[in-house]
């Protein structure tokens, strides 16, 4: 089972974050982890000083900071079941947050989020370089959990589709539900076979070149979650034909998931960047909670002490 030990709590929204933060305290409680709650304070501009007083500004400061300090404490657990500690910084939030996560090697970051542009922006970038998972965590009125792993059997990424299926099956493990697992499949050259006029195939022949790409796909999945040693678990196995973003929304919607278990995958000799495009436009497109994690091995560009997202 995966487990957390040291999880920041980052308000990114304003609503249903005391019930959200009830979710991430009792989340804590079953791992024996702790948990930090974390304010970011909006860091003025250059020219932005340029054009006030530096009481102006200080007073502005001083203003947002009480503000989110109190977000804060409507957040924070009355009762003492999990250790629990309050930071607030100045700066940018996605900067800051990543920051935080190499200062004080957090293995979970969660955040809200009121869907805003700002929000969807500091997220996109937490995808992009936060080193540790982050669980874009949204309210639900579902009773049962209904958890959707999105995988690649890529033979290159099993370490990132073992973390991605031991995570989904350890938030069914702890709460009991559904535990589903999707892979897109698309056949290569499809699209020039029906269209080109320099190669003729005929459909008899494209058929049966799908129908043996789908077997292939159908046991390369069934060879992960071998190779994962999660095979026991109860998976609901979903595989669809189409690009990966479409399927997994379809997916979600299709079965009524509250929580999208994915991964990002890094670029070949390129550390710290990632192809985030699939990640990106899924988060766009679904409304349930959403926890994206890394290869591991990534490495986060950010540099402790930069002040540039």
């Amino acid at each position: 089972m995966h487990r957390f030990t040291n999880i920041l709590f980052c308000p990114l929204g304003d609503d249903d974050n005391p019930a959200l933060a009830r979710r991430v305290i009792d989340l804590a409680a079953r791992n024996n982890a702790n948990v930090t709650f974390f304010g970011v304070v909006h860091e003025p501009s250059r020219l932005e000083r340029a054009f006030h007083s530096g009481p102006y500004i200080d007073a502005i400061l001083e203003a947002e900071r009480k503000e989110v300090s109190a977000k804060l404490a409507e957040c924070a657990p009355t009762s003492g079941l999990v250790p629990t500690d309050s930071r607030i910084t100045v700066g940018s939030a996605a900067l800051s947050i990543i920051e935080r996560v190499l200062v004080a090697d957090h293995d979970l970051v969660v955040v809200t989020s009121d869907e805003d542009k700002e929000d969807h922006a500091t997220i996109k970038r937490l995808l992009r370089k936060c080193p540790c998972p982050v669980w874009v965590i949204r309210p639900t009125r579902a009773r049962t959990q209904r958890v959707l792993a999105a995988v690649n059997p890529d033979p290159s990424e099993l370490e990132l589709n073992r973390t991605i299926l031991e995570l989904a099956s350890s938030m069914v493990a702890l709460y009991g539900g559904e535990l589903h697992v999707v892979h897109a499949w698309e056949l290569y050259g499809e699209a020039t076979m029906r269209s080109s006029a320099f190669i003729h195939t005929a459909q008899e022949e494209i058929d049966a070149l799908l129908a043996s790409e789908e077997s292939s796909h159908r046991q390369a999945l069934d060879v992960l979650l071998t190779e994962s040693g999660l095979e026991s678990q109860p998976w609901e196995k979903h595989l669809y034909k189409g690009p990966p973003a479409d399927i997994v929304r379809e997916a979600v919607t299709k079965y009524g998931i509250n929580l999208l278990v994915m991964g990002t995958v890094a670029r070949t000799g390129v550390a710290g960047l990632i192809m985030g495009n699939t990640a990106e436009a899924v988060l766009d497109r679904v409304r349930c909670s959403v926890i994206a994690t890394k290869p591991p091995g990534f490495v986060s560009p950010v540099d402790l002490g930069s002040r540039e997202s």
